[in-house]
């Protein structure tokens, strides 16, 4: 897994490398702060609930959700995933159609939901 979240005052900077990059179909996404709604830790199956059809990466079930996703019952939003097999995800909702949600796995997701929606709070007061 190669997934790279840096977060600054004004945007979240996610930047994907190796195989991420190539199953995504992206390799860097700027998110700016006041764009951001949240983050949070989610479980992987309750992430997945809100999962529609594959546009552009690779899924396969239990394993991997990479790419470019529909979202069910919100014609024409879509949301961008980085998830293999963590139990746990870090999930970053926006306010934009494209991407409504970043779902990612990663080692510091806690530390990161904290640091994104303190600084998407403190943006929006």
């Amino acid at each position: 897994m190669a997934v790279n979240v840096f977060v600054h005052d004004d945007r979240v900077d996610v930047d994907l490398s190796g195989w991420d990059r190539i199953w995504a179909l992206k390799s860097h996404l700027e998110v700016p702060m006041d764009q951001v709604i949240g983050a949070w830790v989610a479980s992987r199956d309750d992430a997945l609930s809100t999962l529609g059809w594959r546009v552009g990466g690779g899924y396969v079930p239990g394993r991997m959700a990479t790419g470019h996703f529909t979202t069910k019952g919100r014609k024409g939003v879509r949301q961008l995933w980085s998830v293999y097999t963590d139990d746990e995800v870090l999930v970053i909702e926006t306010k934009l159609d494209d991407p409504w949600r970043v779902v990612l796995q990663h080692p510091d997701r806690e530390f990161l939901a904290w640091i994104i929606s303190e600084r998407a709070h403190r943006d929006h007061t």
